[in-house]
């Protein structure tokens, strides 16, 4: 059998063929698209209502979230007003403990609680404790400079704690 198209046509009438596919195809892939979409249209709309729902139940509970915080905040006023009514800071009456501090005496840890700070150190000799003691007893800082006797003594080797108590 022989081909009775001459080849111009031939190649006319491929390119026509395939631009009907092309058509085809692209036509398909876009139904296919519109189909999807229509698909998710009910999801989106669930989420959107969902969304809608909690946001209505965030602006009721949001009057109770600020009577909590509200609340919250008054509790942390009430627990620190008796720093607000101290005559001088709980980091200022530390620098000046540590700044009465002898050569020979390590203070390796301290405490706070109202009105309360307790110092805890190593000493080279007791005398040194003592020395220390006066010092701050002198400095008129502290209401009141407990040193156990047994720090005093030189019985604990050097170990010694000193709660000094006053209006910070």
């Amino acid at each position: 059998m022989s081909n009775v198209l001459p080849e111009e046509q031939k190649k006319h009438l491929n390119r026509t063929v395939r631009t009907r596919y092309v058509l085809v195809l692209a036509l398909a892939l876009g139904i296919s698209a519109v189909v999807a979409a229509a698909a998710l249209v009910p999801a989106f709309l669930s989420v959107r209502i969902a969304q809608a729902a909690v946001h209505a139940d965030q602006a009721g509970t949001a009057n109770h979230d600020d009577q909590a915080q509200l609340s919250k905040a008054q509790a942390y006023t009430n627990a620190l007003s008796p720093l607000l009514a101290a005559t001088s800071t709980p980091s200022e009456t530390l620098g000046v403990a540590l700044g009465l501090k002898p050569s020979g005496i390590s203070v390796t840890s301290m405490s706070y609680s109202k009105g309360t700070i307790v110092l805890n150190g190593t000493s080279q000799s007791r005398e040194g404790v003592s020395v220390y003691r006066d010092a701050l007893q002198k400095s008129g800082r502290f209401l009141t400079v407990a040193v156990p006797v047994a720090a005093l003594v030189g019985v604990q080797e050097g170990r010694f704690s000193i709660t000094l108590t006053g209006a910070y």
